[in-house]
C-alpha cells in the first residue's frame, strides 16, 4: 500500500509547481487506482498547513480548496485515513537513534515510523528518507 509525502500532494495540487502534471497525472492514476493507498492524518493536516501559507510561492491555497483537495483523496473507495498510533512515539524515538535524526529529521522520522507500523511503501520526493530504509521503511523516491 502506497503512503505519499506532503511535498508529492503539493506537487499535484499546485499548479505552479514544478513538473506539476506529472505529479497530478501520477497521484491521480494511485488514488483511483485499483490498488489500496494510505494518507497519514498528519500528512493530511501537514499538506493544508503548507498551501495555507500566506507566505507560499504563489500565493496561499484558500483554506476551501486545501480541505476539498483531501476530503477527495478521503472520499476515493481505496483510500484508507491513517493515524499515528500508540506504537509511533517508540519506533520514531528507535529511528532518531538509528539515523541521529534531528531538527526537520524527527519529522522525517515519525512519518516513516507510520509507515512502517501500517506496512506501507512511504512515497516522496525528499531523498532524506533513504537513511530509514535500513531501519524497516519501504520507499519509493518518486523524481519525475
Amino acid at each position: 500500500m502506497l503512503m505519499p509525502d506532503i511535498n508529492l500532494l503539493v506537487y499535484a495540487h499546485r499548479a505552479d509547481q514544478p513538473y506539476h502534471v506529472a505529479y497530478r497525472d501520477w497521484w491521480t492514476a494511485a488514488v483511483r487506482g485499483p490498488a489500496p493507498v494510505a494518507l497519514s492524518q498528519l500528512v493530511a493536516l501537514g499538506f493544508v498547513r503548507v498551501v495555507t501559507l500566506a507566505a507560499f510561492p504563489g500565493g496561499a491555497t484558500p483554506l476551501s480548496t486545501a480541505l476539498a483537495f483531501i476530503d477527495g483523496i478521503v472520499a476515493q473507495p481505496n483510500c484508507r485515513l491513517v493515524a499515528p498510533g500508540p506504537e509511533t512515539w517508540r519506533r520514531t524515538a528507535e529511528l532518531c537513534r538509528a539515523v541521529n535524526a534531528t531538527g526537520k529529521l524527527v519529522a522525517d522520522a515519525t512519518h516513516a515510523a507510520i509507515a512502517i507500523a501500517e506496512g506501507c511503501t512511504w512515497a516522496s520526493r525528499d531523498g532524506d528518507f533513504a537513511r530509514f530504509a535500513p531501519h524497516g521503511l519501504r520507499w519509493q523516491h518518486v523524481v519525475l
